[in-house]
């Protein structure tokens, strides 16, 4: 009896799967069919096609838009949205990428040691003395005080000094000759002497060796070795060995590293004489200009003395000679001053 249900269930299963499978029709013709596919599009509602022209309005500013409403309307209807955001990203996307209007940059101003080939410097040196501090007979020619019990007043010329900087190729070359005149010539007769020569780099003047000398007794010399890093002064047959900072001048060399340099952008230098090496720390005092005897002068006052200490040096320099120091004051401890004030300066440029 068993048997017998499976069995009907069996047949009943096999009936139903023959009727299905007679409603299916298989025909490989539809595909080769000569019967065009259409595919229904969604049309694009107004409002959105003007709320999107109104984005290109406002980005182009005013400019003619890439698609206009005319244009638009004329597209089909089967347009998607999809390709108008697309136009829209790329109108955004020029606007960023204007052309951008052309930067130029201020040429920085050539300096001015760069056009000089040499130049001849000349000044005529005063004493003075402060009041109730003797005759300038009882003073050197640079401010060695002999006697201080003198109780005389006076501004004297004592003499002449001659400057001399010349370039060859990236080599320079500063001569020195001062010399005695008037009576204080009778006990200086002999000139004294300074010399500087090194090489001229980005960095301006670069000094490797100086010299001052008077007479055939006083002889200082300094040794730049800018590889080791080290100065050497040698002064009465004696060496003294130094550390060797960056900008290193000698006290010749620093008067044309102005040339290269602005001297209101570094206002600390270190220097030597040849018998002592130490940073000189200029100030700022003012600007203004100054008769003189090669004309007018713009001039940029900077000034080296603290106020514990009546030891002071001061410099003009004059704005239109690339800050060569056209007035030079040093004043010693005991206030007598050395004045040093240019006489005649000719100046020979670059090709």
């Amino acid at each position: 009896m068993k048997y017998y249900y499976i069995i009907i269930a069996l047949a009943i299963s096999l009936l139903a799967h023959l009727f299905f499978f007679s409603n299916i029709h298989f025909s490989f013709n539809d595909i080769t069919s000569d019967e065009h596919l259409f595919i229904e599009m969604i049309p694009i509602p107004a409002n959105s096609i003007n709320n999107d022209l109104k984005k290109i309005h406002n980005i182009r500013s005013n400019k003619q838009p890439i698609i206009s409403q005319s244009k638009v309307e004329d597209l089909p209807s089967r347009i998607n949205e999809s390709y108008l955001k697309e136009e829209i990203n790329k109108t955004e996307v020029c606007e960023l990428c204007q052309p951008v209007e052309e930067i130029i940059i201020p040429e920085k101003k050539k300096s001015y040691g760069k056009e000089i080939q040499s130049i001849m410097m000349q000044y005529i040196v005063f004493h003075e003395l402060p009041a109730n501090k003797g005759n300038i007979n009882n003073f050197t020619l640079f401010g060695d005080r002999k006697n201080k019990n003198a109780n005389v007043s006076n501004r004297s010329e004592v003499g002449i000094l001659n400057i001399e900087y010349v370039i060859n190729k990236n080599s320079y070359t500063i001569s020195y000759e001062a010399k005695a005149n008037g009576i204080t010539s009778l006990i200086y007769s002999k000139s004294l002497i300074q010399k500087s020569e090194g090489v001229i780099n980005e960095d301006g003047i670069q000094p490797n060796y100086y010299l001052y000398k008077y007479g055939d007794k006083v002889k200082n010399e300094a040794f730049f070795d800018w590889d080791t890093k080290k100065l050497k002064i040698t002064r009465q047959n004696k060496e003294n060995l130094f550390d060797l900072s960056e900008g290193t001048q000698d006290q010749l060399s620093f008067m044309f590293q102005f040339m290269f340099l602005n001297p209101l952008d570094k206002m600390q230098i270190p220097i030597t004489n040849a018998k002592i090496f130490k940073t000189y720390n200029y100030q700022y005092i003012e600007e203004g200009q100054m008769k003189s005897n090669i004309g007018n002068i713009d001039y940029v006052h900077v000034a080296k003395f603290n106020y514990q200490d009546p030891e002071r040096i001061d410099l003009w320099l004059a704005k239109d000679y690339g800050f060569l120091p056209f007035k030079v004051s040093i004043t010693d401890e005991d206030l007598s001053t050395i004045i040093q004030d240019i006489f005649k300066i000719q100046v020979e440029k670059n090709d």
